[in-house]
């Protein structure tokens, strides 16, 4: 480890504070790290929340979108070169060693990029929705334990991935014409695919998602449904076909 290295663990949020206050107290790590939100023009309590308690953030009056603040992320992160970037969403919950068992993935391997294990997945969220909408999470999560490094060589999830610099250098930032969200993952994994990256999941770094929560609580379900096929179709004029069919 690099004396100088340090994790930046980092969200985007538009308004729910209630899940960006479930996400920053879930935050556990061993290495030293940092805390970066990037909060896309919330209204609700989230600006003055981040500014009370003191929590590194950038904060924008409108919301510019997914990878915008991934990309605010990145710039951040990668001054020092030998810093890793934990990008998540805000509907993301941690396991107490989640973040450590992704950290110990990339120290201890030629991984380039590690996503983590996610556990809750829209089924058991549609399954419960009466659970969710008041904001009670008493529903059956996988309780094991993990008490070793283990990693698979498939998987990339955007809602809780670590990355090198290397990626970066490589693969450049997230194109923010895929506005305000949705098609920039697949976009992203397309091109370190052509690259070659090597990207993995960690099975013992276990985490919930709560799936999409700054569209459907968010405020933004209606320019979603506007740009949900812009971005559809502008995935499919980069690359000559939709996910899966790419020429």
């Amino acid at each position: 480890m690099a004396r100088d290295m340090k994790v930046v663990i980092s969200c985007p949020t538009h308004n729910n504070i209630k899940y960006t206050k479930l996400f920053l107290g879930s935050i556990k790590c061993s290495y030293p790290y940092e805390i970066l939100v990037i909060d896309n023009g919330s209204s609700d309590e989230t600006p003055k929340y981040l500014k009370e308690n003191n929590i590194n953030h950038i904060g924008y009056k409108e919301n510019r979108g997914f990878s915008y603040a991934y990309n605010d992320a990145i710039d951040y992160t990668f001054k020092n070169q030998d810093d890793l970037l934990l990008f998540c969403g805000n509907d993301t919950v941690f396991r107490p060693t989640s973040i450590d068992f992704m950290v110990k993935g990339m120290m201890e391997t030629d991984y380039e990029m590690l996503c983590g294990n996610e556990v809750l997945s829209r089924d058991i969220l549609k399954e419960n929705v009466e659970a969710l909408e008041n904001f009670n999470y008493d529903f059956s999560f996988d309780d094991k334990v993990y008490t070793e490094l283990m990693i698979s060589p498939t998987g990339m999830n955007h809602s809780c991935l670590i990355r090198r610099k290397s990626v970066i250098d490589k693969i450049g930032y997230y194109d923010t014409s895929f506005y305000p969200a949705y098609f920039e993952d697949n976009d992203y994994a397309r091109r370190c695919d052509l690259l070659d990256i090597k990207y993995g999941t960690v099975l013992s770094a276990t985490f919930y998602h709560f799936w999409s929560r700054t569209i459907h609580e968010g405020g933004l379900r209606e320019l979603n449904d506007v740009r949900f096929s812009i971005n559809r179709k502008y995935y499919e004029l980069k690359w000559g076909g939709l996910v899966g069919k790419e020429n």
